[in-house]
C-alpha cells in the first residue's frame, strides 16, 4: 500500500497512473493512495479512483457534449471537458470532415495536457496514411455498441497485452472492444444477449484470479448455448 507523497522505486520502469517521476531519477512519488503494482515496464498505483487526469499520449474514449464549426467539446471523465478540432482526423479538409453529433463516442489520443489549459484531443493516426472516410483508421468515431465505465486501475488491466479475461472471451465469442485509459469502454457484439453477458463478465472479473474467471466464463458459455 502507498499514500500520496510516498517514495516509489522505479528500477528502470516507467511511471504509470498514480505515479509521478522526473526524468533521470530512479524513483518517483505516489500521487494517489492504493496498491503499488508493476506490470511489465510500468509501475502504477491501483485503486477505485474514477476521475481521470489527462496525460499526453493517452488514448481515451470520449463523448461529444457540444459541437461548433471548429471544435467539438468532449467529456473524457476529467475535471474539465476536452476539445477536439474538427480537422483533427486523417486527411480531413474543410469540405470533407466528420460530422459528429452530440452524444457520439470517439476514440482519440490526448494531444496536449496541461493543468491550467484545456486538454486537446486528436483523431489523427500517424501509423497509417489512410483517410478517415475509409473507416479503417484506428482513431475516430465509434459506431454502434454500448459504452460503460470502470475504475482507472481496471482499465489499465484491460489494456495489458496479456489480459486473461479478454483473451479467454475471444475463444468463445466474437466481439470488438475499445478501452480508454480514462476508464470508459466501448463494446460491440453480434447481439444484445451477447453484449449483456460480455459486459457482466468484464465488470465482474476485476479482483478475480484467472482460475475464477475461467469458471465464470465456462458457466456463461453453458448458459448461452
Amino acid at each position: 500500500l502507498c499514500l500520496p507523497g510516498d517514495r516509489v522505486p522505479l528500477d528502470g520502469a516507467c511511471a504509470g497512473v498514480g505515479v509521478a517521476a522526473e526524468g533521470g531519477e530512479s524513483f518517483g512519488f505516489a500521487t494517489a493512495a492504493g496498491v503499488l503494482r508493476r506490470t511489465g515496464e510500468v509501475v502504477s498505483v491501483e485503486n477505485l479512483r474514477k476521475r481521470y487526469i489527462p496525460r499526453e499520449g493517452d488514448f481515451v474514449v470520449g463523448v461529444v457534449t457540444q459541437r461548433s464549426s471548429e471544435v467539438y467539446k468532449v467529456d473524457i471523465r476529467a475535471p474539465s471537458a476536452a476539445y477536439l478540432p474538427t480537422m483533427a482526423f486523417n486527411a480531413a479538409t474543410r469540405k470533407n470532415r466528420p460530422a459528429l453529433e452530440v452524444g457520439s463516442l470517439v476514440y482519440a489520443r490526448v494531444q496536449s495536457a496541461h493543468p491550467d489549459l484545456d486538454t486537446e484531443l486528436s483523431c489523427i493516426d500517424p501509423e497509417t496514411k489512410k483517410a478517415w472516410t475509409t473507416g479503417e483508421v484506428l482513431l475516430g468515431e465509434l459506431r454502434g455498441g454500448l459504452s460503460f465505465e470502470v475504475p482507472l486501475s481496471a482499465a489499465q488491466r484491460l489494456l495489458d497485452a496479456e489480459c486473461f479475461v479478454l483473451d479467454r472471451l475471444g475463444q468463445d465469442f466474437a466481439y470488438e472492444l475499445c478501452v480508454g485509459g480514462n476508464g470508459r469502454i466501448w463494446l460491440l457484439a453480434p447481439g444484445a444477449r451477447e453484449t449483456v453477458l460480455l459486459l457482466q463478465v468484464i465488470k465482474r472479473s476485476f479482483g478475480m484470479t484467472d482460475a475464477q474467471i475461467e469458471v465464470m466464463i465456462q458457466k456463461m458459455v453453458e448458459i448461452f448455448t
